[in-house]
């Protein structure tokens, strides 16, 4: 079916029923279930037989109802063979969540050690993220929550539903609504440790799990705790021969593409400085200084610029290759825990409380204090460390001063530490009456980050140590000779040695910033049976939460007056509070009829009020229809909501550094133009209108055989969207007058500011298509006692994902994998074997090619088109002849082919020769482990 033709239809071929196949989830590599909140008649886990199992997607108790939404569930086994590191890294295998952020490498200096799941790529504050299908504390500003402080050990399952959720459960489901599942009756002990290494050595990796469970006053109680520590210590970039060669964009030379792609490719300047060229003199004699370097020791030499310069970066010679400055993997400790209690106070009313501790801790460099050509040094005639025989050169011409370039690593590299912790705390009590179950709860939770950031220059300071003179035989600054004391060191550039420890200390420092996020949610929902109807019980769900959430961000003194030469985080506060209430139906409408085994409604209305901007409804309405046995047709229609988070409504702005490709200046690329990015209160809320339409098929005569395709629509009006530097100065550049207002240029028009506002863009479209066909059967004896066999095969095709600017034409990113990570195609294929001793499993996953933006032609870049890519997993799994079986030993290697990424420069102001959102940094990768169970 061709969906551009067709936009507003898609047909699904989905598996029609969970019977066997959602009873096998565990020996299945990722079980996506037709009727995914039925009431299992055997126990799943150490869910006793009969209980009932609620999957994301519905507020109402499982009745045998099957919901009309894609449901995707994953048991902790399938997590643990799809990637044995942490939780986000097996989510991101799935090809709707491909893009999830994490610790890889990438540009900036906050969040570093923490993974945001990001269905659909339309961003990770559309992924509601959820704990027992409760809200957890926002673990950065943005409103996401890092996936790796849940309790891995205790986590039953995972249900990922990928569209129509806001109604069941409110704000920033747009694009979806993943659930952690947690085992509220784990009974015993279970153990999980691994280590793990690259084939280089590097990248060494710790993990270690545990779980105890057990129940006390004669089943009347249960307790449970969790705990993990994760430790891995990273990777550099001098380490891999494919990010250390300096592969990045360059301005081409005239007659060719804009811009080219070359290895070596190097920032012009050196740690020790050089002069670019001088100034006040006749043009000859301007530039009869340029091109001197200073090596570490002061000496002077002169500097190679390479076999081809454009601007601020040359090909080979003597420049800095900034694409070493940042880690392919950060390094990163983590630690959580978590515990849960319950209590049968009465027969129908029991008593809950639980709690979850989380703490990670990571430190990575940034990159150098950069005084490059967009933003270079001034030293004057009279500098008092200027070597005699420039001075007198300058003297003798004319010169009045040299424009300087250093890359000032004096230090070391500028380098962020980020500390992050999180508590929640929920009490509650559940129970049931007159055929209802009811739920209360208070939960609060709290989420802090302390950010420092070393060997930070200081750039008023610095400029005025540079500026040194010579005064009654000693050398001062020149601000000292009108305020002696102010304390001004000088500061010798010349020479990566040259500056003296009280000029380090003078100009280099730390900026300081806490950002802490409190929520405080009080909750009350109910779900029964209303009546009994023609074809079954008719059901329902209702519900009012309260919910409290407020940031506040502190930091130095300096970041406030924007001294230091990036970063200057600003402090501000603010909240919001959110009034909710729900109600969910759900009806059968026929049963065993000439056209229908099946016919199922559901809908569902959310009515929300946010005290920053007012009321808004929400809702949904669906249907799941069985013409015959083994085929399931089902859809939904909804309207889903997303407010603005903290961040994008109260942020007082925190300064970065962007690369821009400048169409006002014959498209030349301009590194280091500073980004101020705020917050604006004015912000209304996100509408997602979104269609889903599916039909599973499980054909009788091949029991085990499942087939779907999912066809999804999401069209987004006002969506919030911090557009980026290179789409400002691109839509300024058609002619919109509000990007030109968030752009600053010189006299000579040359950027020197971008501001980053959120706004509601005109609209916001995602649409694409689901694929899945899997098969299950017993294989006999082949690798031991009943050995199982489980295939299955998982694509994704994204049709269009679309954003429009006001006032400009459209920009689809989809099929791109450079300067996004979206592709058009994303596919996860397994196989695994089980028996009673051995287990064998297999997973492929597709990165497919594409563009590498789809804004720009061969005229533009010499690489616009990125191939596929395949990598291989494995995982084989011996299980000891102790403990009944209860210990297993394990060997994984990811990326058993080695791959290596394509060369796809991030447009970023630091060079990376890859897109890290997508692809795998650091090759082949052991884990050997041992998990324990009694």
């Amino acid at each position: 079916m061709d969906t551009r033709k067709f936009p507003r239809l898609g047909i699904t071929l989905r598996r029609a029923m969970l019977g066997a196949a959602a009873l096998s989830i565990s020996s299945t590599a990722f079980a996506q279930s037709g009727t995914p909140d039925e009431t299992l008649p055997q126990s799943v886990g150490n869910e006793p037989a009969g209980e009932a199992i609620i999957v994301t997607g519905s507020r109402i108790a499982a009745s045998g109802f099957s919901a009309p939404t894609p449901i995707t569930a994953l048991d902790q086994e399938q997590l643990i063979e799809a990637a044995p590191s942490t939780m986000a890294d097996a989510l991101r295998t799935l090809p709707a969540l491909t893009n999830t952020s994490g610790p890889q490498s990438n540009s900036g200096t906050t969040n570093g050690g923490q993974s945001f799941l990001n269905l659909r790529s339309l961003g990770r504050e559309r992924t509601l993220t959820l704990l027992d299908g409760r809200r957890m504390v926002p673990s950065a500003l943005t409103g996401s929550v890092d996936a790796n402080l849940i309790p891995s050990a205790l986590i039953q399952r995972v249900d990922i539903v990928t569209g129509g959720a806001s109604a069941a459960y409110g704000s920033d489901a747009v694009a979806g609504v993943v659930n952690f599942v947690v085992d509220k009756r784990f009974e015993g002990v279970k153990l999980d440790a691994h280590y793990g290494l690259t084939e280089h050595g590097d990248n060494k990796e710790f993990k270690a799990t545990g779980a105890y469970g057990t129940s006390f006053a004669d089943g009347r109680g249960h307790f449970e705790v969790a705990g993990e520590y994760y430790d891995t210590k990273g990777v550099e970039p001098i380490d891999r021969k494919w990010s250390r060669q300096g592969n990045t964009f360059i301005n081409g030379p005239a007659g060719g593409p804009t811009r080219i792609i070359s290895s070596d490719v190097l920032s012009v300047g050196t740690v020790g400085g050089m002069i670019l060229n001088g100034n006040g003199g006749t043009a000859d004699a301007n530039a009869a200084l340029g091109g001197i370097q200073f090596l570490p020791d002061g000496s002077m030499a002169p500097y190679d610029f390479g076999s081809y310069r454009a601007g601020s970066q040359q090909i080979g010679g003597d420049g800095v290759n900034t694409e070493l400055y940042q880690a392919l993997a950060r390094p990163m400790s983590r630690l959580n825990f978590y515990g849960r209690t319950q209590y049968e106070l009465a027969p129908e009313v029991t008593l809950f409380a639980e709690g979850l501790f989380g703490r990670s801790r990571t430190t990575y460099a940034n990159g150098a204090n950069r005084h490059q050509i967009g933003n270079p040094l001034t030293i004057q005639a009279d500098n008092a460390f200027l070597p005699d025989e420039i001075r007198d050169q300058m003297l003798d011409t004319g010169v009045t001063s040299l424009t300087f370039l250093r890359h000032s690593r004096d230090r070391g590299l500028v380098t962020t530490r980020n500390n992050a912790t999180t508590y929640r705390i929920v009490a509650g009590a559940e129970g049931d009456v007159s055929g209802w179950h009811w739920e209360a709860y208070y939960q609060r939770g709290q989420s802090k980050q302390d950010n420092d950031i070393f060997n930070m220059e200081n750039v008023p300071r610095f400029l005025q140590a540079v500026d040194a003179v010579e005064s009654n035989g000693q050398i001062v600054c020149r601000s000292s000779l009108a305020n002696p004391a102010n304390g001004c060191v000088p500061f010798n550039p010349f020479g990566a040695n040259a500056p003296s420890e009280a000029a380090l200390d003078y100009v280099l420092g730390t900026s300081h910033s806490v950002s802490k996020l409190t929520m405080d949610n009080f909750a009350l929902n109910a779900s029964g049976t209303l009546f009994e109807g023609w074809a079954g019980p008719i059901s329902a769900a209702v519900g009012a939460e309260y919910r409290k959430e407020r940031a506040n961000v502190t930091s130095d003194i300096d970041s406030q007056n924007f001294a230091w030469i990036f970063g200057n985080p600003q402090p501000w506060s603010g909240g919001y509070s959110v009034k909710e209430a729900f109600l969910e139906l759900q009806a059968p409408l026929l049963r065993d009829v000439a056209f229908a085994q099946e016919l199922d409604i559901n809908g569902a209305v959310r009515v929300t009020d946010y005290s920053t901007s007012g009321s808004i409804a929400s809702w949904k309405a669906g249907f799941s229809w069985v013409p015959f046995e083994g085929l399931r047709i089902r859809g939904t229609r909804s309207r889903d909501i997303r407010a603005a988070n903290v961040n994008e409504l109260f942020s007082a702005g925190r300064q970065f550094t962007a690369s821009v490709t400048d169409p006002f200046n014959n498209n030349v690329l301009v590194r280091g133009i500073p980004n101020i990015a705020g917050g604006n209160p004015d912000l209304r809320p996100e509408i997602a209108n979104t269609l889903t339409l599916g039909a599973v098929i499980q054909p009788i005569q091949v029991p085990g055989l499942s087939m779907s395709v999912d066809f999804y629509n999401i069209k987004i009006r006002n969506a919030i969207v911090t557009i980026t530097p290179q789409q400002v100065v691109d839509q300024c550049f058609g002619g919109n007058d509000f990007a030109c207002n968030l752009t600053e240029r010189d006299a000579g028009g040359n950027l020197t500011t971008i501001f980053g506002t959120p706004i509601n863009l005109s609209s916001q479209q995602a649409r694409g298509l689901d694929f899945e066909v899997s098969y299950r059967t017993s294989v006999g004896d082949l690798i031991g006692p009943d050995t199982q066999l489980s295939v299955r095969t998982l694509a994704s095709y994204l049709d269009k994902l679309e954003n429009v600017v006001p006032g400009s034409p459209p920009i689809d990113r989809a099929g791109e994998v450079g300067l996004n990570g979206t592709p058009h195609w994303g596919g996860n294929m397994q196989m695994r074997l089980s028996s009673e001793t051995l287990g064998f499993f297999m997973q492929g996953r597709l990165i497919g090619g594409g563009a590498y933006d789809n804004t720009r032609t061969s005229a533009d870049l010499s690489l616009t088109k990125i191939d596929p890519i395949f990598y291989l997993d494995t995982q084989i799994s011996y299980k000891l002849p102790v403990l009944d079986r209860g210990v297993e030993l394990f060997l994984d290697v990811r990326n058993l082919l080695d791959k290596d990424p394509p060369i796809a420069p991030a447009a970023a102001n630091i060079a990376m020769a890859t897109n890290s959102s997508v692809y795998d940094l650091v090759g082949r990768n052991f884990r050997f482990g041992v998990r324990v169970r009694y």
